[in-house]
């Protein structure tokens, strides 16, 4: 059963598309304000839109912001920071969700200048500095649920997934720290490590090659942003003494990353 989560300030980096954007639809319909950010700023109206009609139909006033971001450069996050209204700087639940791979080389292949700096600004340091910028309102107002969003990758380790693989346990070292460190408080903080889920993300991994991004889902039936967003909304709207500190979540049929019936 759920409990009801509302008037919350919610923010959430990545949610342009996928997970993040289905992370905003289901907060945001249970009451809370939605903060989107991502790179792509008329994707982020496209939800603000898509959202604020729902809000017209059922008569809601609860808020929503699109705001331009680049989790893998300080200054645009120090910049995306300042620019946030007064009534929306003390957020409540914060889902670090943004994050990419880029292809499948073998490490001795990778492109260790452009590539390996993509993905460790934004899957590793990414995460650290968003979750730093708003750690300090957390404790000093004693609540708050921070969320990564992690992989089954970052504990499963697949060969031609080296810097992804290493990224992702990079971030469950830190979930794992953070929730350590703020054990004194009331905050919250939970890992999210889904297995396949169809979004954009294979899209992005294999630049753009429609063909290659379908190949990891055929013959098996995988997980949508949605479940991954129920998921998350299920930890954040449980009873404030109960933290959920991992939710591992894979398709029927996947066992792990590469142990995978398909038909």
């Amino acid at each position: 059963m759920f409990r009801q989560l509302s008037n919350k300030i919610v923010l959430i980096t990545g949610a342009s598309a996928g997970i993040g954007e289905a992370c905003a639809k289901i907060f945001y319909q249970n009451g809370n304000h939605v903060i989107l950010c991502g790179r792509r700023l008329d994707r982020l109206n496209k939800v603000k839109e898509d959202l604020e009609k729902q809000q017209q139909k059922e008569a809601n006033k609860y808020k929503v912001l699109a705001v331009e971001v680049d989790v893998s450069s300080l200054d645009s996050i120090k910049k995306m920071v300042s620019n946030l209204p007064e009534d929306m700087k003390n957020v409540d639940v914060l889902v670090n969700n943004a994050g990419l791979a880029l292809g499948t080389d073998l490490i001795v292949d990778i492109d260790s200048g452009k590539d390996l700096d993509a993905i460790m600004d934004t899957n590793v340091k990414g995460v650290f500095r968003v979750t730093r910028e708003f750690l300090p309102g957390m404790i000093k107002r004693n609540s708050g649920h921070i969320f990564n969003v992690s992989s089954i990758a970052g504990s499963m380790f697949y060969p031609n997934g080296g810097m992804y693989c290493a990224s992702k346990a990079a971030v469950n070292a830190f979930t794992d720290i953070l929730r350590k460190e703020v054990v004194a408080t009331k905050i919250r903080v939970t890992n999210v490590c889904p297995g396949l889920v169809e979004t954009e993300f294979s899209l992005v991994r294999f630049s753009g090659d429609a063909e290659k991004a379908k190949k990891p889902y055929l013959g098996i039936d995988p997980l949508t942003p949605e479940d991954i967003a129920d998921n998350i909304y299920y930890a954040a709207s449980r009873p404030e003494h109960v933290q959920i500190t991992t939710i591992e979540t894979m398709a029927n049929n996947q066992a792990s990353t590469t142990v995978i019936h398909r038909t």
